[in-house]
């Protein structure tokens, strides 16, 4: 039941909130509700009686005339119209795309977060004669490899780019509301929602966890001259955590990612502003 008043409020976001079309969405509301009832008395399964209620009741230029809101909602077709509806064709290939771009993404970003991390600790190990270079050849050395791997990350990123420029007006929320898509996107995103919370519960974990070393370098080490050094491996600790964090949380959040995407339709969007 909790789809069908979600399908609901998407059918009706493309439109302004009066007070006839407010009455009309506790009508039609009324009138799904009670064609599932039926549907589920007659034995049909949850998944199939919403999805035949989706089917029957989701388009409202069909059920307007009924409802006696016709012409209400055709004064707001031509701003629907500047935003085509996205097709369950367009949905389904930008999830896959999605799908199939994940892992980049998320190596682009577990770059981006250890990128700093020889220049960080280089120069303090230089500076501690743990390595037999100086602080300048350190800092350089540690430079040159922050820009390798943030150039590394961002060729990555470009190329999950290429897959999904074809889908670029979903990205951008360019598209009026489609219930059918909609629905098809809650129901990816439930599929995968267990991976996707437990992947965040783990990365929650990892970045409570992530400082305590550094935390008990600096506070527990007596020795000034390796206070400094374990206290920057501390940090370095740290970004590894984070970056080991994003990459089980990001893979998983993809399907997520594309639902909330597909439930944003521009129109929409003004409409609450």
């Amino acid at each position: 039941m909790n789809v069908i008043i979600a399908c609901l409020e998407t059918i009706f976001s493309a439109y302004p909130q009066t007070a006839r079309l407010q009455e009309a969405k506790a009508e039609l509301q009324a009138m799904m509700e009670d064609a599932y009832t039926s549907l589920i008395a007659e034995g049909r399964a949850e998944n199939e009686a919403v999805g035949q209620v989706i089917r029957d009741f989701g388009n409202l230029e069909e059920v307007a005339p009924v409802l006696g809101i016709a012409s209400d909602i055709s004064a707001t077709h031509t701003d629907a119209a500047a935003f085509p509806p996205v097709t369950l064709e367009e949905a389904q290939g930008y999830a896959d795309a999605k799908q199939r771009t994940r892992r980049r993404v998320s190596a682009a970003l577990m770059l981006f977060a250890l990128s700093p991390a020889i220049l960080i600790v280089l120069p303090v190990a230089a500076e501690s004669r743990l390595v037999p270079i100086t602080d300048g050849i350190g800092t350089f050395i540690g430079l040159m490899a922050l820009l390798v791997l943030a150039g590394v990350g961002l060729l990555l990123l470009l190329a999950a780019s290429r897959e999904t420029a074809p889908y670029k007006r979903i990205a951008e929320g360019r598209f009026s509301a489609n219930p059918a898509v909609t629905r098809w996107a809650e129901s990816l995103a439930e599929q995968y929602e267990r991976g996707r919370t437990r992947a965040l519960q783990t990365a929650i974990v990892l970045a409570v966890l992530a400082p305590i070393p550094t935390l008990e370098f600096a506070l527990f080490l007596d020795d000034s001259t390796w206070v400094d050094f374990w206290t920057v491996i501390g940090v370095v600790f740290m970004l590894a955590v984070v970056a080991i964090g994003l990459g089980i949380l990001l893979p998983r959040g993809w399907a997520h990612d594309v639902a909330e995407k597909l439930g944003r339709s521009a129109p929409g969007r003004r409409n609450r502003q």
